[in-house]
Formats: C-alpha cells, sequence, structure tokens
C-alpha cells in the first residue's frame, strides 16, 4: 500500500485518505518504521473503504459543454456556453453560464472558470478573514489563494500568513468560515490540543458538521 509518510511535532499519529485517493499518515518525529507499518497494516481495512468511497464519487473528466455540473458556495449550477462576441460569465439563476466567441476553445473556458472562481474566492474570502479577525481580536498579516491537493488551509505563524485552498469557494459559507477560523485559531493556538478545540467550540459550535460537509 501506498501511503505518503510526514513526520511533523505532533504527540499522535494521524491518518487522512483524501478524495485525491491519497493516504496520508503523518506521525511523531522520533517514530520508528515498524510502527508505520503496524498502523498501516492495522487499518488497512478502513483505509481501502476510504479509497473505494473516493472512487465511487470521483467525476468523469470535465468536457466544459453545457449541461455540466458546477458548485459555487455549496450550490449546484448547470453550465450553459452560449456564442457570443462579448466573453463573460453570468450567474444566472441555476446556471453558470460563459459567453465567448469560440465555444468549442476548451483552454479560453477553463481559464475563465479558473479566474471567475479565484475573483469570487478573494473577495468572500478577505470579508471573512477580516470579519472574524476583528471579532476574535486576532491579526493576520496576509492571505493567498492557491490550489492544495491535502489541505483546505494553512497558517504560518510565525509571519501570520494564511493559505486558503481556491477550491474551497465551491463549498458552502459556514464551511469556508470554519477553514478560516481554523487558521486564524492556529495563531493563538499552534497546536490540535484541548485549548484548541474549545476555542472552536466557542465561536462555531456547529464546527464539526461544517467540517464534515467540505468532503461531500
Amino acid at each position: 500500500m501506498e501511503a505518503k509518510i510526514l513526520y511533523k511535532t505532533i504527540k499522535n499519529p494521524i491518518l487522512k485518505v483524501t478524495p485525491k485517493l491519497e493516504v496520508i499518515l503523518s506521525m511523531p518525529l522520533n517514530a520508528s518504521q515498524q510502527e508505520i507499518e503496524h498502523i498501516l497494516e492495522k487499518r488497512k481495512r478502513w483505509i481501502n473503504q476510504k479509497l473505494e468511497f473516493f472512487k465511487s464519487k470521483q467525476m468523469p473528466p470535465r468536457l466544459l459543454i453545457s449541461g455540466e455540473d458546477f458548485f459555487y458556495l455549496g450550490k449546484r449550477y448547470r453550465l450553459k456556453i452560449i456564442k457570443d462576441t462579448q466573453t463573460q460569465i453570468i450567474l444566472n439563476n441555476k446556471y453558470l453560464q460563459i459567453y465567448l466567441k469560440d465555444t468549442k476553445n476548451y483552454k479560453k473556458k477553463e481559464t475563465m472558470i479558473k479566474k471567475w472562481y479565484q475573483e469570487r474566492a478573494k473577495d468572500i474570502f478577505s470579508e471573512i478573514l477580516t470579519r472574524y479577525s476583528k471579532m476574535l481580536e486576532i491579526d493576520f498579516n496576509t492571505f493567498s489563494i492557491k490550489t492544495m491537493k491535502t489541505r483546505w488551509g494553512s497558517c504560518k505563524i510565525s509571519s501570520r500568513h494564511i493559505t486558503l485552498n481556491l477550491e474551497l469557494i465551491k463549498k458552502p459559507k459556514k464551511s469556508i468560515e470554519y477553514v478560516i477560523l481554523h487558521e486564524l485559531a492556529h495563531i493563538k493556538y499552534p497546536y490540535h490540543n484541548q485549548d484548541f478545540y474549545n476555542y472552536l467550540n466557542i465561536h462555531i459550535p456547529d464546527w464539526e458538521n461544517a467540517r464534515t460537509k467540505l468532503n461531500e
């Protein structure tokens, strides 16, 4: 079984299977190869169940043609490609409408959609970050948005820089708020200890439900 092994300053092992079909095992810095093999063998059945689950949920490759489904803030929209001299994207009722001259230009459509997501992610993430930062009285310096394979967000505590996954913009707003609060909380509580989770419980009591929806 292929697994990505990460050594971290943690007390207990953390095993994850991601929607990208990656098996990631985070281990304490002094963990032995024998301990790693024992965990992977012990959890083999669970790992295979998760892999099969995510395989069943995988979508076929995008063709970027009318009728395909896209998500934005947790809602499903039907893609509609419209031939037009003006290039733009409009969210209209239940449709994500793309207007462009060459409706068969896959690269152009792909670039337009990514830019559309990035622009909205920048505005929405910035608003939530600013709002929670003021509410919690926790200052962050900068934030960036990029596509990440295994994380929804990260926080570099030394520089107070927060990175958020572009894919978050497709998730419900409550789930976005959970990720942002989670990263801000790390500035105050660097580790996933009881103080950290108590803090989450105070400020977003249904955070576990919000986290669950991230992988749906």
